[in-house]
């Protein structure tokens, strides 16, 4: 018997076979609507989508669509400068984009009401002076060194008749730090002082645009520096304090740092002598530090040696006559000391002595030598010389410990660089030196290496000698050097003041000195010690030294700052 399923589960399985063909007309006619609404909308919004991305792409390429700066801006005439850079390749100085607002007079047709509109973006000009100013000239700088936000302002407003003119400004990223090295500057962009002037025309070389231009000194360095130094003003009341770090083989100046300083960055013209750069410009008497070179002159002409007593000397002599006789600093000194003693303790009585021995012309043609007498040959505008000395038995007398007699500190250290660097001519310079530079002797070999070694005993802390800048014995470098504390000229009057300045000049390592660190404090106050008030150099200068030498002297073993020249 058939099931009477059957014959409906046969037609299920073939569906097809139900539908007829309107049925199958309909059902065609619906997918095609549908698919072509589909494709009209994917259309659509892919059309709309391309539309948007070529715009964001136009816009991209050429963003002066939404605004058109460059008709706001014009280009003033300006001398581009080609970036300065420290040794370690740090950025000391650099040109800037800055921008002024400029009114065009005869661009607008109604100047009151676009006063009033500027007047409300920039609240410090004064319409009344503009108004005034506008009958003459065609055009006005409203506002120079416009900042980010006043640039903003300019552009937003656009008006034809406002113009933002174009040119470019030095800046100096560490303000003070290089204040008395790199200068300043004018407003066409010309240097006028420091390296700026000195090197204008290499710095303003086109030629060179792409390339940075270096000098030797270092920001680190000079940052530590001058950080101890301010300290030592703040310690001893001083008036200021200067340092010259060098190197004693190559010349090359790696700090230089003279207090009080200045931001370079104002450019204002600096008139006030306490700004002076006490390291290349300011003349001083020196003191004591002249010992040395009165010493090691007679070292050289073999009138004595290390070991030369001078018996019972006098604790008073009258060379300069009986009403300005010359005392030793220390009245218990012993009367009989040798040229070692003499220097290690500083006596003036002993130096004199050896200085009778030396003569006028044979003392006046070595300090020649060393270029006490010149002008320093470093590559700054900013620089003094030695004032004219008449020489007697009694410029003579005084010259040997250094008073009446005068110099830079950089032609100092230039001096005692070749005292200690196995006595070769030294020219400090801010410029990168030939490794292979020819050195001209100016002192025996002999004699330099006397010298270190009495001046190794003058900073020595363990030496039997005591000598006075013991302060200065920093463990691991092996500091040499000679302490120097000089009355300063009186600006007031004729003769000396009862200020004093205060000079230390080291070098370290002994065994083989690289470099030379000098430093000066300016009108220290007095410090008590023991019942008594001490301002000479073993009290402030040479602390002072021992302080930056232990903060330097790791960086510049890092840095590897000796130059090893191959001196012929």
């Amino acid at each position: 018997m058939k099931n009477k399923f059957d014959n409906n589960k046969q037609r299920s399985f073939y569906f097809q076979n139900f539908i007829n063909e309107d049925n199958k007309n309909n059902i065609n006619s619906s997918y095609s609507l549908f698919n072509s609404r589909a494709n009209f909308i994917f259309k659509f919004f892919f059309f709309v989508f391309l539309i948007i991305l070529l715009k964001l792409l136009y816009l991209g390429i050429n963003r002066s669509n939404e605004i058109n700066f460059d008709d706001f801006i014009t280009d003033k005439d300006y001398n581009e400068r080609r970036d300065i850079i420290d040794r370690s390749s740090l950025l000391i100085a650099k040109n800037i984009d800055i921008y002024d607002l400029v009114l065009k007079v005869d661009k607008t047709n109604n100047l009151p009401q676009l006063l009033i509109k500027l007047k409300t973006q920039f609240p410090g000009l004064n319409i009344n002076d503009i108004q005034k100013e506008s009958v003459d000239k065609k055009r006005l700088v409203l506002k120079k060194k416009l900042d980010h936000i006043e640039y903003k302002k300019a552009i937003m407003l656009g008006e034809p008749a406002i113009e933002l003119s174009r040119r470019q400004v030095r800046i100096y990223p560490q303000r003070n730090l290089f204040s008395h090295i790199l200068g300043q500057t004018d407003e066409d962009n010309k240097g006028i002082s420091g390296v700026e002037s000195h090197f204008n025309n290499q710095i303003l070389n086109t030629k060179f645009s792409d390339t940075s231009f270096q000098i030797t000194l270092d920001t680190v360095i000079q940052s530590q520096v001058r950080e101890t130094l301010e300290k030592a003003i703040a310690d001893y009341s001083a008036r200021g304090a200067a340092s010259l770090l060098m190197n004693v083989n190559s010349g090359e100046i790696i700090s230089l740092v003279s207090l009080p300083d200045f931001d370079i960055n104002r450019r204002t013209l600096v008139n006030d002598e306490k700004f002076l750069n006490k390291i290349t410009l300011g003349i001083y008497e020196l003191g004591s530090v002249f010992k040395a070179l009165t010493i090691a002159n007679a070292l050289e002409l073999k009138l004595i040696d290390e070991n030369t007593l001078f018996k019972n000397l006098e604790k008073q002599i009258y060379n300069c006559g009986n009403s300005q006789p010359i005392n030793e600093h220390d009245k218990n000194l012993k009367r009989d000391l040798t040229t070692t003693e003499i220097l290690v303790k500083s006596s003036n009585i002993g130096t004199v002595k050896i200085i009778e021995k030396i003569g006028i012309e044979n003392h006046k043609n070595f300090l020649t030598k060393l270029g006490i007498f010149d002008k320093t040959s470093v590559e700054l505008p900013e620089k003094g010389k030695s004032l004219p000395m008449k020489w007697d038995n009694c410029t003579l007398a005084t010259a040997s410990y250094g008073h009446g007699i005068s110099t830079t500190p950089i032609q100092l250290a230039s001096a005692y660089a070749s005292l200690v660097n196995g006595g070769y001519k030294i020219y400090p310079t801010l410029v990168k030196q030939n490794q292979n530079i020819k050195k001209e002797r100016i002192i025996s070999e002999e004699t330099s290496k006397k010298m270190v070694k009495m001046l190794r005993k003058v900073v020595d802390k363990n030496d039997p000698m005591q000598g006075t800048a013991r302060a200065a014995d920093i463990n691991g470098y092996s500091v040499i050097g000679k302490t120097g504390t000089a009355v300063k000229v009186s600006k007031t009057s004729k003769g000396y003041s009862k200020d004093v300045m205060t000079v230390f000049v080291s070098a370290y390592p002994e065994e083989k000195p690289e470099y030379l660190l000098l430093v000066m404090i300016d009108e220290p106050k007095a410090i008590p010690s023991k019942g008594y008030f001490k301002s000479d150099s073993g009290w402030n200068a040479v602390p002072t030294a021992g302080t930056i030498i232990k903060r330097i002297g790791p960086i510049l073993v890092s840095k590897n700052y000796n130059i090893a020249l191959n001196v012929k």
